[in-house]
């Protein structure tokens, strides 16, 4: 229900900002069964369980949600600092032209009027093209109290103004695809909590679905078994395998070769998964086609 609520004030949310920004009054369309009557016209700018670029949008959790809606302008000519949301956002460019470019290359270039679904925790930078202004109403969604806009200097450590001494807590409240292709909640990064030499996050492998073939390098890995039966393949040629069940404490050594596959067709097989690596998605390297090492062709 939590969820369906969300979603329902995010949309209000929204369509409450443009019809504020554009200066629209329609006196009590929202008691009237018949507002299109009254003049009232609803366009659906965008829907998509996806940003801009193809990525698919996190999970949110049962948790309270918050709601944030503002107004932005960029003066023609300005290139804003590179940044990245760890919060789903959504805007529709009012006014100016504006062009989005992302770190790995990507981008996109919007007109009055055109609605983007932003990236999520992935580092941009928006231009306005000019000749005017560029407006912007952007909707953010995310866990109550939440930062909604990050400074791309602060994605490797956002806590180095803090104290060495002081404790971070980290509640991971969405998922995101890692690159072995399995669902993680992120606990303990660089990226979120200043940590230098370690990271640790809670794995999910779905029902009958496995990792792609990968190894880390560079960095051990310590995984407890939190639930299901998984088999890791490892090996130049995934020639070997182990089982291991809820309780199962593993050790893979830097490099190695490994595939987990979850035995179960009807249960997801959990896992808390720590590196000595406080990056550690840099340092995956990826095996193709899944389930072989080029050497085994």
């Amino acid at each position: 229900m939590k969820k369906k609520s969300t979603l329902r004030l995010f949309v209000l949310a929204f369509l409450v900002a443009l019809v504020n920004a554009t200066e629209m009054k329609n006196a009590r369309a929202d008691n009237e069964p018949n507002a299109a009557a009254l003049g009232v016209k609803v366009e659906t700018l965008i829907r998509s369980d996806r940003s801009w670029n193809g990525d698919l949008l996190p999970k949110l959790n049962d948790v309270q949600a918050e709601v944030r809606v503002l107004r932005i302008t960029v003066p023609a000519g300005v290139t804003l600092p590179r940044h990245f949301h760890p919060v789903i956002n959504a805007g529709v460019l009012l006014q100016g032209r504006l062009r989005v470019e992302s770190d790995d290359g990507a981008s996109q270039s919007l007109q009055p009027v055109q609605a983007i679904i932003e990236m999520v925790n992935k580092v941009h930078r928006g231009i306005s093209l000019g000749p005017d202004p560029a407006v912007i109403v952007v909707v953010y969604v995310g866990p109550k109290g939440s930062p909604i806009t990050v400074p791309a200097t602060s994605a490797l450590n956002p806590n180095s103004t803090k104290k060495a001494n002081e404790i971070v807590t980290i509640r991971p409240l969405t998922t995101v695809d890692s690159q072995q292709g399995l669902m993680q909640f992120v606990g303990i990064s660089g990226a979120n909590s200043g940590a230098r030499g370690l990271s640790m996050n809670r794995v999910v492998i779905p029902p009958g679905g496995q990792a792609a073939a990968h190894r880390h390098v560079g960095s051990e890995s310590a995984i407890f078994l939190l639930a299901g039966r998984v088999e890791t393949f490892y090996g130049p040629c995934l020639e070997k395998s182990v089982i291991n069940q809820t309780g199962d404490f593993l050790f893979i050594p830097p490099g190695v070769i490994h595939m987990p596959v979850n035995l179960s067709a009807s249960e997801a097989a959990i896992a808390i998964v720590a590196r000595n690596d406080a990056n550690e998605q840099e340092h995956v390297e990826l095996h193709t086609p899944p389930g072989k090492a080029p050497s085994c062709f």
